[in-house]
């Protein structure tokens, strides 16, 4: 046929998993196409939202996304509406754990007490009004007088009615992590999945009513992959916080700035950790589907497959004839487990290379290294995601085109970047921005502990690195010094040329290159490692491993 088209009789789970990607694609416009159609409703409601709104976000929010402060704005509600167990089931999207982590903090039990008949003329702190109930229940957790906010609910005692009390106390046990993501694929799917929503993680949540329980996802279902771990803050562009009410949504979500002030406040304020995209933007524009499989979507038809609803495999080895530049491909329906014989087809497609390749761009970012030697008891985790790279296809425009030109110009300019990638459509399965059915399996690494102390001993028995660093970098006896930089920077020229300045470290405190570089070493390690060892499990056996730049 010319079209293919999803059938009516697709599955009303399987359309509502089709939902909760495509809301998951559309946000962005959403909300900005929301805001313009508020400012088009009059004076009246520019008097009443708008303005108001705007007040707020610049007088008292504008630095949230920036400063830290984002750890009180995420929101449990919004991590675990129901949309959200649509998208990860979509693919799916699955985690699976290399090895325990240790936890962040633990709850302890304070050991009980009653109230002191002698002391009622002091206000209980546990002592619940119908005004705290309100707060409780609009989520100010911090109006009232829990010893934690993750402490049980003393129940409906009073300061005049002594009973048992059983209070917990969170207590920091362990490191906090940082989780590096790879790779980054076209809008890092596995990456909201796992660490931006509840859907994964099922850390307990209780809707406010019992009657809005089937609008939210039920974390007692599964099982808790990061128990004790606090939030894990996704981390993004600050550009994506200038959208209005967008901005909010993603706060509510937990993402924030990927800036070093940030990161090193996020962890700081509590028991947090982060998830970073290694790669960023640039690495977006690097890898094609290199899966030997495909999902297209439910119901998908094929008159030159027998069985059209299987998942479709391409040999990787091309086989026929070449006719000028595509080459006869051999697909193979899939038959996991089973003595049939499988039915072949030939037709004619782009060559595929011998050996295919998934890359990486890691070799220079050692930012989050330094970050976490600065920081210390931090726990480097490296994040592989099998089929990141595989829910779209990606035209790399080749050097010199204009397609080249656009994605170079508008990383440098917006820092980031617009991949030219396409999949299926929500009716018609032949092109569109919905991403195919693949899976996304996300395997995590064994942790690198940094210690608490590892940039103190270094310098305590390297003493001549703290001498260095007292140097002024434009002596000229000094290892860093470049006569040619001093020299622009003195020209009267340079006032004239706002790019012109070297890039600054965004990480104040200087760290021994000797010590991050076997940081960095150890990350790259595992990484390799959690990927050889799941390769053939998740269908990579023959794709190669490659870290560039």
């Amino acid at each position: 046929p010319l079209l293919h088209v999803a059938p009516l009789n697709t599955p009303l789970q399987a359309r509502l998993e089709t939902l909760g990607v495509i809301w998951h694609i559309v946000s962005i416009p959403v909300f900005a196409c929301s805001f313009l159609g508020f400012l088009s409703l009059g004076w009246v409601f520019w008097l009443v939202v708008i303005l108001p709104y705007f007040i707020w976000w610049y007088g008292f929010d504008l630095h949230t996304p920036t400063n830290g402060k984002a750890v009180y704005r995420a929101r449990n509600w919004i991590k675990n509406f129901i949309v959200w167990e649509w998208f990860v089931n979509y693919f799916p999207i699955r985690v699976h754990k290399t090895c325990e982590l240790e936890p962040t903090f633990t709850d302890v039990l304070v050991e009980s007490e009653e109230p002191a008949d002698d002391e009622e003329d002091l206000i209980s702190e546990d002592s619940r009004t119908l005004i705290d109930k309100i707060f409780k229940k609009l989520g100010l957790s911090k109006r009232l007088n829990d010893i934690d906010s993750s402490s049980p609910p003393p129940g409906n005692s009073s300061s005049l009615t002594p009973t048992k009390l059983k209070k917990y106390k969170r207590l920091s046990t362990g490191p906090r992590y940082i989780f590096g993501y790879h790779p980054h694929g076209v809008i890092s799917m596995g990456a909201m999945g796992a660490f931006a929503t509840n859907a994964l993680r099922n850390e307990p949540y209780e809707p406010p009513m019992k009657w809005l329980k089937p609008f939210f996802h039920d974390p007692s279902k599964g099982e808790r992959i990061l128990p004790g771990l606090g939030n894990v803050f996704p981390l993004t562009l600050t550009t994506q916080f200038t959208i209005p009410f967008y901005r909010d949504y993603l706060l509510g979500l937990g993402l924030s700035s990927a800036s070093a002030k940030n990161i090193k406040s996020l962890i700081n304020n509590g028991d947090n950790s982060i998830c970073l995209v290694v790669g960023g933007a640039q690495e977006s524009l690097l890898n094609d589907m290199v899966t030997n499989q495909y999902k297209v979507g439910y119901g998908y038809k094929d008159k030159r497959l027998k069985n059209p609803d299987k998942t479709h495999h391409i040999d990787e080895k091309p086989m026929g004839t070449v006719q000028g530049d595509d080459t006869t491909i051999k697909i193979k329906n899939n038959q996991s487990q089973t003595s049939e014989e499988q039915e072949e087809l030939t037709f004619t497609g782009k060559p595929v290379p011998t050996k295919r390749q998934i890359q990486l761009v890691l070799n220079k970012r050692k930012g989050f290294v330094k970050l976490a030697i600065e920081l210390g008891n931090v726990c480097l985790v490296p994040v592989f995601a099998f089929g990141e790279v595989d829910i779209y296809k990606l035209n790399i425009p080749k050097p010199g085109s204009w397609g080249y030109t656009f994605q170079r110009w508008m990383k440098s300019t917006f820092l980031f970047t617009l991949p030219f990638f396409s999949a299926r459509g929500v009716f018609i399965y032949d092109f569109g921005i919905v991403p195919y059915r693949n899976p996304i399996n996300i395997c995590l690494g064994k942790p690198i502990h940094i210690p608490a102390n590892c940039l103190a001993d270094y310098k305590a028995k390297h003493p001549e690195f703290e001498n260095l660093d007292a140097v002024s970098s434009t002596d000229p006896n000094h290892p860093d010094y470049d006569l040619q930089k001093v020299l622009r920077s003195r020209s009267i020229t340079n006032l004239f040329k706002i790019n012109n300045q070297p890039k600054k470290s965004s990480v104040k405190t200087k760290i021994p290159p000797e010590l991050l570089d076997r940081y960095h070493k150890l990350y790259i390690d595992e990484l390799k490692r959690v990927y050889e060892d799941n390769k053939e499990r998740f269908g990579y056996g023959d794709v190669e491993l490659v870290i560039k730049e």
